[in-house]
């Protein structure tokens, strides 16, 4: 595979009858379901196998349920195919099947801690006054300043997790989040509820956040194999030692969802494989860029897809096509920042002249059913980054390309 990445999901992904296939061929799942229900002295076979949705859905049991069956795919995966991921990351909840895949966190101690967290999120919020919804069609800037308006003390709202540019997800007080709804719905906004039982990543849990860094200190981690993505900051955990940093204000704060795969847009990840119940997280990889090739990893036969590389290489070769035409498009219209016309003009004019040779070098090719080798696939990007470079494009501008 490409350059890859292995994600992670959250609560809201879960459903009854998730991780069944899983258990019914391999030996390991019966195992890993077995330790996770020694674990917390709950039988989270029966739960997620046969249990009421209601059941499920609450923090509490979904949390230890969802970490089960997401390790469970990632551990099938190891043992068929086994090819070694560049990065990891995981949304919200998922952060912590992450740790545990990456070798930061035992198994055995992740389902006990994420029981704990959802107990005490479940708590924070006895009555089941706070809920979340997901907000399509509005600006996050927008967004925020509607929720600016409308939050108090007693019945806050707060932008939980920015999922894409167009989707993120209101957090708070009932009463809030429906204040902020129709706000937002005047604006052209739509919006969904989402299938939780507590009011995640926002102030409503912070007695809960406060709570649980007591608990967080009973636990050990180790530095990760691969680099794991924070959700607080959108970038790889530095070290061991910064893992329960970031943890302690997990709770509270927004998920960065979309700069963390920015992030992994930067770092040339071509293709991510979603760990777990659900294929939540490759729709809204969908929504934030085409770059990457997401692939599902939810029960038994999306590993014999996984394992079709044939078919799975042809989606790779289209997608690198697409992208590449994009790119060299992108670069050549982007805007010139560089003030020194004459230093400029003698470091572009060769590379144009050799991006208008290679498209034209694509269309032939395509002709004739034949497609770029890899080492022409990289020197064309080489070409597009020199332009980059010539036109002194800031950050900024070089990621919307990328994008």
């Amino acid at each position: 595979m490409n350059n890859l990445a292995f994600l992670f999901p959250g609560q809201g992904s879960q459903f009854v009858g998730m991780g069944k296939p899983f258990w019914n061929d391999f030996v390991l799942a019966k195992r890993l379901f077995e330790e996770a229900s020694d674990a917390i002295s709950f039988d989270i076979k029966k739960l997620c196998f046969n249990g009421d949705m209601n059941e499920l859905t609450k923090t509490m049991n979904a949390q230890p349920a969802i970490l089960t069956v997401s390790v469970i795919a990632f551990q099938v995966y190891m043992q068929e195919i086994g090819i070694k991921p560049h990065f990891l990351a995981g949304h919200s909840l998922g952060e912590y099947s992450a740790l545990v895949c990456a070798g930061a966190l035992s198994f055995h101690d992740a389902v006990t801690l994420v029981r704990q967290r959802g107990i005490l999120m479940q708590n924070a919020d006895p009555q089941q006054q706070g809920t979340m919804a997901a907000v399509t069609q509005l600006s996050l800037q927008t967004l925020q300043e509607i929720c600016s308006k409308v939050s108090t003390e007693e019945c806050p709202a707060d932008v939980a997790c920015m999922n894409s540019d167009q989707q993120h997800v209101v957090s708070g007080h009932r009463e809030a989040v429906e204040r902020v709804i129709r706000m937002a719905e005047e604006k052209g906004a739509k919006y969904t509820y989402l299938n939780v039982s507590a009011p995640f990543h926002s102030s409503m849990i912070r007695s809960a956040s406060e709570q649980f860094q007591t608990v967080l200190h009973q636990y050990s981690f180790r530095d990760a194999a691969w680099p794991i993505i924070s959700n607080v900051t959108a970038h790889p955990y530095s070290s061991g030692n910064s893992i329960n940093e970031h943890l302690k204000q997990h709770m509270t704060m927004p998920v960065r969802w979309a700069e963390s795969i920015h992030y992994l847009l930067l770092q040339e990840v071509t293709e991510v494989i979603e760990m777990g119940p659900n294929n939540v997280l490759s729709g809204l990889l969908r929504k934030i860029t085409n770059h990457i090739a997401p692939y599902p990893l939810g029960q038994t036969s999306d590993i014999h897809q996984l394992s079709n590389s044939a078919e799975r290489n042809k989606l790779v070769v289209r997608l690198r096509k697409k992208q590449l035409n994009k790119l060299m498009i992108q670069t050549v219209i982007a805007r010139n920042y560089n003030k020194d016309s004459s230093a400029y003009s003698n470091m572009t004019t060769p590379l144009f002249t050799q991006i208008h040779e290679l498209k034209e070098r694509m269309e032939r090719m395509e002709r004739h059913g034949d497609e770029l080798s890899e080492q022409e696939f990289e020197h064309s990007i080489h070409l597009c980054k020199l332009i980059c470079k010539a036109k002194q494009l800031p950050a900024w501008e070089q990621l919307r390309i990328l994008k």
